[in-house]
């Protein structure tokens, strides 16, 4: 890992680009669009909840329950999803997603900062960094002053593949905006090679459209 000094936009206390109180909540909007060579693309839209729970007393360090809960329209009611976890360490967040813990933030901000995502799971070695610190941004119909983005030095594009992931956050709110993109072009035959046909994949975009404490 490697972290420099934070930019002069940015808050003494960075961790609060994810603040962690029980009864804190964040609700999503989901948009997910799944390819395949045999079939159209399948659009899913669904609402997505997330609430800080009871804090884990048998954990020495700032370790919450996440409660999730999920719903396919607004008017439905919400139903549980998954429990997760997230922990508050003074030099990095980590959520645990389905028993997988991943470095979602890493202290103190700053461009220069780097560190891997995965060094607390078994997946491949990756690398995260900042972008556009301290920025506006527009997720939705809402506008954010003060924004981190945090995003993979492995995004890229190729002609066989496009790997793309990023997450944005506001200052004292959390988690805006997410949006995963992973997709395989078709190699199949001649005809489609180098030609952007998707063989299979999916796009994946997240919206914060409510936040509060319950």
């Amino acid at each position: 890992m490697l972290a420099c000094q934070p930019a002069d936009n940015i808050p003494k206390d960075d961790s609060q680009y994810v603040p962690i109180e029980v009864g804190r909540y964040w609700v999503y909007e989901v948009r997910q669009e799944t390819y395949s060579l045999s079939a159209a693309p399948v659009l899913r839209t669904y609402f997505l909840k997330e609430t800080i729970g009871e804090r884990l007393s048998s954990q020495s360090d700032k370790t919450y329950k996440l409660v999730r809960y999920k719903r396919n329209r607004p008017t439905d009611a919400w139903k549980p999803d998954s429990i997760w976890t997230v922990q508050q360490w003074p030099n990095r967040l980590i959520r645990t997603e389905n028993s997988i813990a991943f470095i979602k933030l890493f202290f103190p901000i700053a461009t220069s900062t780097t560190w891997n995502p995965n060094e607390y799971n078994s997946r491949s070695a990756s690398i995260f960094l900042y972008e556009q610190v301290g920025k506006a941004y527009v997720a939705g119909a809402k506008s954010y002053l003060n924004t981190i983005q945090v995003a993979s030095r492995q995004n890229d594009s190729t002609a066989i593949s496009l790997n793309r992931y990023i997450d944005v956050y506001a200052y004292q709110i959390g988690l805006i905006f997410n949006e995963s993109t992973v997709l395989a072009y078709c190699q199949s035959s001649p005809d489609c090679i180098g030609k952007g046909q998707i063989a299979y994949g999916y796009r994946r975009k997240q919206t914060l459209i409510e936040t509060g404490v319950e």
